[in-house]
């Protein structure tokens, strides 16, 4: 280096100048203690110059060994950080960056990103904002993340907060994980009613009767509107989107509630005629056609008062087989025992059921229909028509002569299930049993049946 060089000069020059001194003096004019100082002097520039250079000629070994240290360190300290982002989560670098996480990709820019730098487990994506994470002490739970100024998000987390019912989804608490953002954190749920649609049927496998899956899910929503109009006097408000009935452990829960209002307002909330949509876009999704009795239910759902959907989930659309076949029998007891037999039976033949052909279409219980068990004089008595309180009395008494074991097929030894007498009867009438239902409930009998299928 120049420093180096002109210091090596210097030293040079005051050793040749110490040397002729002490060589051209006569030593009589300088005593001795002149003499060894000057002795002195020169072997200690003669060290010096040796040491400096020894270091010139050894510069360049001392600056490649320098550079090798750094790079080496440099390389170690890359290794550190990358152990440290496969542990942390990677470090933002620029916006179109990537980090891999399990089972999906999330981008730098999205709230994914974010809660993984909170060294949360993001165990998936449900939709953009919303993340099953696994938390320390915790477990499993459902992040939601949405800007502070959102005000609809923190009026659905206030409001889910007040509620507290099995078919309501529950929010557990809120935090801020930095100055933009609010995280709302909510039970764990599997998937919402959008994702099990594209995973399931709507119909059985003989795509005749609706999945009891479907069913239950449809249940289970009823029971949690009924809840948030009857206990908490609130409307849902913002059920017409799929993303608000989540799916957890096979049961249905609502959330993503949008508003409150008070009890006598009640009566103009669209949550029902919202469900009706939902389900109709389902069967819309799949390109099938919607069930005939599924069909009046939603229709009645749309339509009826408040009031009158108090044992909705009661419908017969609900019921198994053989609780249906109980359905009739009670309702016949109504028909002949009630308070009001005379109002009930006007208004079932005046119903929308009036003018139906059914007699023809009896194949199997042509023996109940033809009484051939009685005499001439009495038959005449006991025939059957073509209206519809005529019909509830020949489906009683298919239940009734249950015991003499109708077969299949005549001939043979393979007897009738509950639910083949049914899938007959309905088949019948098809509307028969949604508008029976809905007659039964105008005149206040709101029919319970025990031991259900679907719990």
């Amino acid at each position: 280096m120049p420093r180096s060089g002109e210091a090596v000069n210097v030293l040079v020059a005051l050793t040749v100048i110490f040397a002729f001194i002490y060589v051209c003096i006569d030593s009589d004019v300088l005593d001795e203690i002149l003499h060894g100082i000057l002795d002195f002097c020169a072997v200690a520039i003669l060290i010096v110059l040796l040491v400096v250079l020894v270091l010139h000629s050894q510069e360049h070994t001392f600056l490649h060994l320098r550079h090798r240290l750094y790079h080496g360190f440099a390389s170690v300290q890359v290794q550190i950080n990358s152990g440290m982002r496969e542990i942390l989560g990677p470090r933002p670098r620029h916006s179109h960056s990537h980090c891999h996480c399990h089972c999906h990709t999330i981008n730098e820019a999205t709230s994914g990103f974010m809660v993984q730098k909170l060294k949360h487990d993001v165990l998936k994506r449900i939709y953009d904002g919303v993340y099953q994470v696994n938390v320390e002490n915790i477990g499993n739970i459902i992040y939601k993340v949405a800007p502070r100024d959102d005000s609809a998000s923190r009026e659905s987390h206030n409001l889910a907060i007040a509620c507290s019912n099995e078919f309501v989804l529950k929010n557990l608490y809120h935090f801020n994980p930095n100055c933009t953002h609010v995280c709302y954190v909510m039970e764990h749920y599997d998937q919402n009613f959008q994702q099990w649609l594209q995973e399931n049927a709507l119909l059985d496998h003989q795509g005749r009767n609706l999945n009891p899956e479907f069913l239950q899910i449809l249940r289970d929503v009823l029971r949690g509107i009924d809840y948030l109009h009857h206990v908490k006097k609130r409307c849902h408000g913002n059920l017409s989107v799929l993303l608000n009935v989540v799916i957890v452990n096979g049961r249905a829960k609502i959330t993503g509630m949008a508003n409150a209002v008070p009890k006598k307002n009640l009566g103009g909330c669209r949550d029902y005629s919202d469900l009706s949509s939902i389900v109709e876009r389902c069967f819309e999704t799949k390109q099938q056609t919607i069930p005939t009795e599924l069909q009046l239910f939603l229709q009645y759902i749309s339509k009826a008062k408040p009031s009158r959907l108090l044992n909705i989930e009661n419908h017969p659309i609900f019921l198994s087989p053989l609780q249906r076949l109980c359905y009739r029998v009670t309702a016949h007891m109504f028909l002949y025992f009630g308070n009001a037999k005379k109002s009930f039976a006007l208004a079932l033949n005046k119903s929308e059921l009036h003018g139906h052909k059914w007699k023809h279409k009896v194949r199997t219980f042509r023996v109940v229909l033809k009484y051939k068990g009685l005499p001439r004089k009495q038959r005449k008595n006991f025939q059957y028509n073509q209206s519809p309180i005529s019909f509830m009395r020949f489906g009683r008494n298919v239940v009734a002569h249950l015991k003499d074991n109708f077969n299949r097929n005549v001939g043979s030894d393979q007897k009738l299930s509950a639910k083949d007498v049914e899938e007959e009867l309905n088949g019948y009438w098809p509307d028969f049993m949604p508008i029976l239902h809905q007659v039964l409930v105008e005149h206040g009998h709101l029919m319970v049946v025990h031991d259900a299928v679907l719990k």
